[in-house]
């Protein structure tokens, strides 16, 4: 798939791993096998036992991650790179063990060549990437880059070392759910508490990868979260940063947060400092996470990582521009037989026109639904929906209004070689050509040209269980 950060990076020199993704087989990122552990082997389908397998051992086995670092510089020139290196790397992961421990979640990183793990991408946007920017033209053409990229690692946790805005770095991070990345800083630039080095800080960025939240409400003063409290009622929950129990409220205040204690007296309430937490902000020698965090992360691992199971990686197109869906089999686009009545609307795959009910657009759930998107049909607005919630194999798919429902989320999908499957994120069914060839026939472009012949109005297009058909593989092509 094409993006505008691989058009600009051709021009300049690129670390290994990105630059095989420049006019090269999308397969790249998967010509090793990734290491599992005993939780990703006993989920994988196939395996012995499988679902089985994994319910008895859930709870004790662990789920390895691999870490692929890139250090980010200004696009062609190579200015502003981000002061970071792969020890420095190494020396945080470490930390970030140390916490997830008690969710068994482990990192595992390696600066060799051959792993892939450390990379060099020269894009000043992703380059420019701040927590405080959303909505900035240039910084969601970075966020798009940086999903772009990380969409070729679905089997790892993609963290972007970046420079930050301006002319001196950044000291802070950050991520969510709604990213497929996380955004650090370099190593000596990020300090804490009278130029500690913060070791906890890829840990505490990761948590939010991984959907936790602060722990606390945040404060400039203490006057300041005082009058904060009075003004809600004195009710301690205000300042509940993540509604879990095991978390009790926190207010965290900028200007005693190195002071060395253990609380702070609010009007008469004593809010404790959760220090030893890694989601909060003050500091500790040491971080971990409670036990309703780890049940969050183990759960939100399983779910993010879980096509890496069975050998498919999330991919995460470009929201930001409409795409023509080409079937693999026959060439045909993915169309909106007619675009102007809701409901009605046969889904088919017809010869490329160019008319709008062709066209597509991705838009990006978040998140629980994180990974999943929103087909909206650029000729009506409305989206790709499963009639009626059909779960079987060849339900109706039809053009309705977003309202939400789990048949009007889809996930886009690629194997080993690169090719694309379009799942139903209700069923788990995947969009494919009704009739289509079956699984290992990929066809000739003779059998292909007989097969239309003998067709004489648009194939339907429908969800069905995934065989490997080539009738069940897309290309998106941008067009914008």
């Amino acid at each position: 798939m094409t993006s505008r950060w691989k058009a600009a990076a051709v021009r300049c020199t690129l670390g290994a791993a990105a630059a095989a993704l420049l006019g090269a087989a999308p397969a790249a990122p998967f010509a090793r096998a990734e290491a599992f552990s005993d939780c990703f082997a006993l989920a994988r389908p196939g395996s012995a036992g499988s679902d089985s397998a994994f319910a008895a051992a859930s709870d004790s086995c662990w789920f390895t991650l691999r870490i692929h670092a890139v250090r980010v510089t200004d696009t062609c020139n190579g200015a502003r790179p981000a002061p970071i290196n792969p020890d420095q790397v190494a020396r945080w992961i470490a930390k970030a063990n140390e916490v997830y421990a008690s969710a068994r979640v482990r990192f595992e990183f390696d600066a060799a060549p051959n792993t892939m793990d450390w990379d060099v991408l020269a894009n000043t946007d992703v380059n420019d990437l701040d927590a405080a920017r959303p909505g900035d033209p240039a910084w969601e053409r970075g966020k798009a880059a940086a999903n772009d990229l990380a969409s070729r690692f679905p089997r790892k946790v993609t963290i972007f070392f970046r420079h930050g805005p301006g002319s001196g770095p950044v000291g802070g991070g950050f991520s969510s759910t709604a990213y497929h990345f996380v955004v650090m800083p370099g190593f000596d630039v990020t300090t804490i508490c009278g130029g500690a080095q913060n070791e906890f800080l890829l840990a505490h960025e990761v948590g939010h990868y991984f959907g936790l939240s602060h722990t606390f409400r945040e404060f400039k003063t203490k006057a300041a979260a005082a009058e904060a409290l009075r003004r809600g009622g004195n009710i301690p929950s205000l300042f509940d940063g993540d509604r879990l129990d095991e978390t009790p409220p926190e207010a965290y205040i900028e200007e005693i947060a190195c002071d060395g204690g253990a609380l702070v007296v609010l009007n008469g309430i004593p809010f404790p400092f959760l220090s030893e937490n890694v989601m909060s902000y003050y500091p500790g020698k040491k971080k971990t996470l409670a036990p309703a965090q780890a049940r969050l992360v183990r759960a939100f691992v399983r779910n993010r990582f879980g096509d890496a199971m069975d050998g498919k990686g999330l991919l995460v197109p470009d929201a930001r521009r409409a795409y023509q869906i080409v079937s693999l089999e026959n060439a045909k686009s993915l169309e909106a037989e007619r675009t102007a009545k809701e409901g009605a609307v046969a889904i088919v795959a017809g010869d490329w026109t160019g008319e709008p009910h062709q066209r597509w657009r991705l838009v990006p759930l978040v998140a629980r639904d994180a990974g999943a998107f929103e087909i909206v049909s650029v000729g009506s607005g409305l989206c790709l929906t499963v009639e009626n919630a059909a779960a079987g194999d060849g339900a109706r798919l039809i053009l309705g209004r977003w309202d939400g429902r789990e048949n009007q989320k889809w996930r886009f999908l690629q194997d080993e070689r690169g090719e694309i499957y379009i799942e139903a994120n209700a069923s788990r069914k995947v969009v494919g050509i009704s009739g289509g060839a079956k699984a290992g026939s990929r066809g000739t472009d003779a059998t292909r040209a007989t097969d239309r012949r003998r067709s004489a109005s648009p194939p339907r297009v429908e969800p069905s269980a995934d065989t490997g058909a080539p009738s069940q593989r897309w290309k998106l092509l941008p067009l914008d």
